[in-house]
């Protein structure tokens, strides 16, 4: 008699389709911060980048004048009335998802609510980002929302190139 080797279990379309857009969700935060901080650099770094799949509210970021766009990041920083998770708490749902992936036998269930609950905490930090930024636009004088607006259409147009090529 032949011995087949038992059938891995398969994950459903409904879990993929879960971890897709906390991925999603996730790289949209993470591209956010992580390109505004970049763009901090000198003209040797490459100077600003465009909004890359998911980073929707990139060029917003980048068009803001300097302080305006810190206090935006120190808004996220801060977290609104401290609801939102510090460094170790994010890791901690890192972590809770490879246990999961690990365990034998895999509970589908307990994946889907680990990475609804990354969804939730990305979801949170982007409206913290939103309500931050939607206070310094309506801080703005018509004035200063028409050449912001100008900046925005500038970076959208230059995408990844300098902002300062011939100073």
């Amino acid at each position: 008699m032949q011995d087949t080797p038992p059938k891995r279990p398969r994950i459903s379309r409904r879990i993929k389709v879960i971890l897709g857009l906390s991925l999603a969700l996730n790289l949209a935060v993470v591209g956010l911060i992580a390109g505004t901080a970049l763009r901090h650099g000198d003209e040797k770094r490459g100077g600003p980048r465009s909004a890359g799949f998911g980073a929707y509210g990139l060029p917003y970021m980048i068009a803001l004048p300097r302080e305006e766009r810190r206090s935006v990041i120190q808004a996220v920083r801060a977290g609104k009335k401290g609801d939102l998770p510090d460094r170790a708490a994010r890791r901690a749902l890192y972590l809770e998802t490879l246990a999961v992936l690990r365990a034998s036998p895999f509970d589908a269930q307990a994946l889907s609510d680990v990475v609804t609950s990354q969804a939730q905490t990305a979801i949170r930090v982007q409206q913290v980002a939103q309500d931050a930024w939607l206070e310094v636009v309506a801080n703005m004088s018509d004035a200063e929302r028409a050449a912001y607006a100008e900046e925005i259409e500038e970076v959208l147009r230059r995408g990844p190139k300098s902002r300062k090529r011939h100073q």
